[in-house]
């Protein structure tokens, strides 16, 4: 198997790639391409299972609260039907810029009672229904190589954050909440609203913005210097403290400007490795919200199949535990 992750940039695209071999063993490794490209170069695995966890900006997102009174049986003809007259709402109703990709189903309930499966089930069933386009641009590439890719069994394409999403709510009983992605280029902030996506925001304010005020303040050596280090340097660690709180005071504001502060935000970056900047980050979040950033790359409940994993692969580490048994 083979999982690849997109790291959006225009210029500078590039992919991880996570190569799973006998044993569960996980190699990785960069491909410095754009996504045709590496749909081309994946046609050679054409026989072996692959994911392609792709940036949310490719998707459109709805969801539906299925509420059923079922004397008899529900029948996988019966869930059809439901699916099928919602895609249809989507397409009448709905502006969509995309074609549709796939369906999942979660919270089930049957006679109130929580359940894992509801086919052949009677009585009072509820669900939640999601469903989930691809643009035409995405997926025009995706059939340019490999036919129809929907109706190919070993490829599976996803948002990148489909279930980090579902691990927080089902594992840390989160249901409304922020994820933001700090990368080298760029922040992407998702607001998550009764389990589901609600949107999707970029904003041009990545690592490199404050990597270049540590350059422009001549500590750029301390980036991942850790705090007893830079307990021997007090005039660099005033200057990282002001400098990342003068970038951080030009992201919330943002934040605040578009009314996205009132929630807990979960943040998945190779920045979180900076002490210094998670201290003053969370202090400055304080400051406009009683709420918290809680720097997410490890968690108890999650298999690292006896890797270490980097604070970035949590997205990955989170599929693959799904899908590794």
């Amino acid at each position: 198997m083979q999982v690849r992750y997109e790291y959006i940039s225009e210029s500078y695209p590039r992919f991880w790639v996570y190569d799973i071999q006998q044993w569960s063993s996980i190699q990785q490794y960069y491909l410095h391409e754009n996504l045709s490209q590496v749909i081309e170069k994946s046609y050679e695995y054409i026989k072996n299972r692959q994911a392609f966890l792709l940036d949310e900006s490719r998707f459109s997102f709805f969801r539906f609260d299925i509420y059923l009174d079922c004397p008899e049986w529900l029948s996988i003809q019966k869930l059809h039907e439901i699916t099928a007259e919602k895609i249809d709402y989507i397409e009448r109703v709905q502006w969509v810029s995309g074609a549709f990709l796939s369906t999942y189903i979660d919270s089930i309930f049957v006679n109130w009672e929580e359940k894992q499966h509801m086919i052949w089930e009677s009585g009072t069933i509820f669900f939640r229904l999601y469903v989930i386009y691809i643009d035409h641009k995405s997926l025009n590439q995706f059939d340019a190589v490999y036919g129809k890719i929907t109706d190919n069994k070993n490829i599976q394409i996803l948002p990148q954050s489909f279930h980090t999403t579902l691990f927080l709510r089902n594992n840390l009983n989160r249901e409304n909440f922020f994820l933001l992605y700090i990368s080298e280029n760029m922040a992407k902030i998702i607001k998550i609203s009764n389990s589901f996506y609600e949107w999707v925001k970029t904003l041009n304010l990545g690592m490199w913005a404050l990597k270049q005020m540590y350059k422009d303040n001549w500590i750029l050596q301390y980036w991942y210097k850790s705090y007893e280090e830079l307990q021997w340097n007090s005039i660099a660690e005033w200057l990282i403290v002001e400098t990342i709180e003068f970038f951080s005071t030009l992201f919330f504001s943002w934040l605040e400007a578009e009314w996205y502060i009132w929630s807990d935000i979960f943040l998945i970056s190779p920045i979180v490795k900076n002490w210094h900047f998670m201290d003053v980050f969370n202090k400055k979040y304080r400051e406009y919200t009683d709420n918290y950033i809680v720097p997410f790359h490890y968690s108890n409940k999650l298999d690292t199949f006896g890797k270490t994993w980097e604070p970035e692969d949590m997205d990955t580490l989170i599929y693959l535990n799904q899908y590794i048994k």
